[in-house]
């Protein structure tokens, strides 16, 4: 299976599939779909916002490339560092979707355009960021490693998210059984549920 192929194959899979077949990855609950049920999937550029700089932001905004997925760290989490405009500027940027380890604010706004832009958070808040401008005095880190939801996030990683919440991935350490694993039980699922449907013994369909 090539790349290409596995990364087609991870598009189709379930979350809940691959919770089967992997242990590592999972962000905890708390981080969860905040405008709609919307298939999340891209490549992670991460911001470590130490503070609640608006401007460092921005940065990490201007830097976006399509298909890639901002992945926020959010210092203290009080601070709401996406909201109206940061998400019309992320879809204007091509962005698949933003992950904030932290709240968000202007829900409706972000609701609105959630079909083009999935955003999980933790929650909601009327506090925002401020233009402090932190970033080029290294307040905040730009497209380095940080931990969102007791998960472990570098720039370049896979980024899936769904209404079951969101997994992180290797790019680099894909393993197409495990790939291969998950399909086959999507694939299956419909029919085993079929035959418990129809009365076959339970003994006769489940691993015990």
């Amino acid at each position: 299976m090539s790349r290409v192929e596995m990364l087609e194959g991870l598009r189709k899979v379930e979350l809940p599939t691959l919770g089967h077949v992997l242990e590592e990855g999972f962000c905890h609950p708390q981080l969860r779909p905040m405008n709609g049920e919307n298939r999340l999937f891209g490549i992670a550029r991460t911001l470590d916002l130490r503070e609640p700089d608006a401007v460092a932001v921005n940065h990490a905004l201007l830097a976006l490339q399509p298909g890639e997925v901002m992945v926020i760290r959010v210092g203290g989490g009080l601070h709401a560092p996406v909201g109206a405009v940061t998400a019309a500027v992320a879809v204007a940027q091509g962005c698949a979707g933003i992950v904030v380890d932290g709240p968000v604010t202007d829900i409706a706004a972000l609701r609105e355009v959630g079909q083009r832009l999935p955003v999980f958070a933790t929650g909601l808040t009327a506090r925002t960021t401020k233009r402090l401008g932190t970033l080029p005095r290294g307040g905040c880190a730009h497209q380095g490693e940080i931990e969102i939801a007791g998960t472990t996030v570098h720039p370049g990683d896979l980024v899936l998210g769904d209404a079951h919440g969101v997994l992180v991935m290797s790019a680099e350490g894909l393993d197409a059984d495990i790939l291969d694993q998950a399909l086959a039980s999507d694939r299956d699922e419909p029919e085993l549920i079929a035959k418990i449907r129809r009365g076959v013994p339970l003994a006769d369909l489940l691993v015990v």
